[in-house]
């Protein structure tokens, strides 16, 4: 009786473990969030009804078309127990990140909760009245968009749940799309956990020079490559885009995708992160010439990311309606900082990768990776230091893959073996960072919810955020608006922040 119990139980955890999540359903679902995202901002610029019909059958035929693409490898992606457990771990990660208003969120989000409640409140499209020309919003509102369609029914807190909600399926997407890349269980766990807690050693840098040794450590020395985990807390947009790019690129490494496939998501990923798209370019051109010189590029290729880039022409427009303070440039770097901050963040992971030697995403994706993290410290757009931290995240994800896949294998070789103890010691000591800023949304009081307007946040605006209507393009812009005039209380939350910590609008 025993034996026939275990049996059938046996029988139905296998059963259990044939319901599988097909990959390529995922992938394209993807597609399918990235289109509702661009058709929403058609609505927020106020284009004519008949422009959507066109709009999402051009979307629906593309994700069709990619589909049927041969190159997918096989279809078996993670299973419904697997992907169940990615969006646990997802959904605390952005619940810890203060999404929700559940646990206390950093200062960037005072303004990002200003420019949700914008898009509740107001009526698409609008405009701030402001002198000379009216302020419009221009950020990347791709993360926000589907969120305040659903508040405009329900209200604005039911778009932070919304957010919440769409921010930990699509990092459970990316999770669970990911585990494809590694073998087996005991694989799959340690790729998840060093992707997580991917970091550099913050907490050396930050004692070299006297810094605290708690809070936010990564801004120890001005450059930043930010942990995974800060990507989350801070600017989970940015970071889901440039993992998205990158896990397409892996899986493309990998042959379990199309090249066209991951072509053609670059230009819809630029609506939620210009920056992190720019640090996608060079996994784009290694994908292309790859199939160029081997021969290996078919119609699609081509093609179909061009009707990607075609759809994807307003927001494109959109996003480059800048101020001229917004612009890309070389900045300067003191060379004793710039090899300070490279050895403490990313060196020795790249020494670990290249001493590990051959491994299945081959020796290209390991110089494409240390190309980028030794360059992108010296890029520049606009006046901050955005760039170098929102471009490396591509290829700081890609470095995790490979630091995950070094430490999950069996090694017979002693410059392996050196790889790992050097990779893994590196990783252990990085994960102070991550724990400093758990630390801190689990200490700090929950985030109050906001009162004010994006203007009232940010007294005359922020050249991320706004452009003048005047620089909007005529294509694309919007032929009625909404003015509105905010008339905002003095105090913008309905409690205080962190005494610790700085007000947006006290600082502007």
């Amino acid at each position: 009786m025993h034996q026939a119990l275990a049996a059938a139980a046996s029988k139905r955890r296998s059963d259990e473990d044939r319901v599988i999540v097909v990959q390529r359903i995922l992938v394209l679902g993807l597609f399918g969030l990235l289109a509702t995202q661009q058709l929403l901002l058609w609505a927020f610029l106020g284009y004519a009804w008949w422009t959507y019909a066109v709009g999402a059958a051009g979307f629906i035929g593309l994700i069709l078309l990619l589909y049927r693409m041969n190159g997918w490898g096989t279809d078996r992606g993670p299973s419904l127990a697997l992907f169940g457990t990615c969006l646990a771990i997802a959904t605390l990660a952005c619940v810890l990140g203060g999404e929700g208003r559940f646990f206390y969120a950093n200062t960037d989000w005072q303004v990002r909760d200003a420019v949700l409640r914008d898009l509740v409140v107001y009526p698409w499209p609008f405009v701030y009245q402001a002198t000379p020309s009216p302020l419009m919003l221009r950020a990347p509102l791709a993360m926000y968009i589907i969120p305040s369609l659903i508040g405009k029914g329900l209200g604005y807190r039911a778009a932070e749940l919304a957010l919440l909600g769409q921010n930990s399926l699509l990092l459970a997407t990316i999770l669970s799309l990911g585990s494809a890349l590694f073998r087996d269980t005991r694989a799959r766990t340690i790729g998840v956990a060093v992707f997580l807690g991917f970091s550099g050693m913050d907490i050396l840098g930050a004692a070299f020079l006297g810094k605290p040794l708690m809070g936010h450590m990564e801004a120890w020395i001005g450059p930043q490559y930010s942990s995974h985990i800060t990507q989350i807390f801070w600017v989970p947009q940015h970071g889901m885009a440039g993992w998205m790019g990158a896990l397409l690129y892996m899986l493309w490494r990998d042959d379990r995708l199309p090249r066209a496939v991951l072509l053609a998501i670059l230009p819809l990923l630029a609506l939620m992160s210009p920056l992190a798209l720019m640090g996608l370019m060079p996994f784009a051109a290694h994908a292309g010439l790859d199939g160029l010189f081997k021969r290996r590029l078919v119609a699609g290729d081509i093609l179909l990311p061009a009707l990607a880039l075609v759809l994807a022409i307003p927001s494109l427009l959109y996003l480059a309606a800048a101020h001229d303070t917004v612009g890309e440039h070389a900045q300067a770097i003191r060379l004793p900082i710039y090899l300070l901050f490279e050895f403490v963040e990313v060196v020795p992971y790249l020494i670990a990768a290249w001493l590990f030697g051959r491994h299945r995403f081959g020796a290209s994706t390991t110089f494409v990776v240390t190309a980028i993290l030794l360059l992108a410290p010296f890029g520049q757009v606009g006046n901050s230091s955005d760039f170098t931290m929102r471009a490396s995240i591509p290829a700081l994800a890609v470095l995790a893959v490979l630091l995950g896949d070094m430490l999950a294998q069996k090694t017979d070789t002693r410059g392996a073996h050196a790889a790992q103890i050097l990779g893994g010691l590196t990783f252990a000591i990085g994960l102070f960072t991550p724990a400093a800023e758990i630390i801190r949304a689990v200490r700090f009081p929950v985030s109050p919810a906001p009162l004010c307007s994006y203007l009232g946040v940010v007294p005359g605006g922020a050249a991320t955020y706004d452009a003048p209507l005047s620089r909007i393009p005529s294509i694309i812009r919007p032929v009625r608006s909404t003015v509105i005039q905010p008339h905002d209380p003095e105090r913008c939350w309905t409690g205080p922040w962190p005494a610790a910590l700085p007000d947006v609008r006290a600082s502007n």
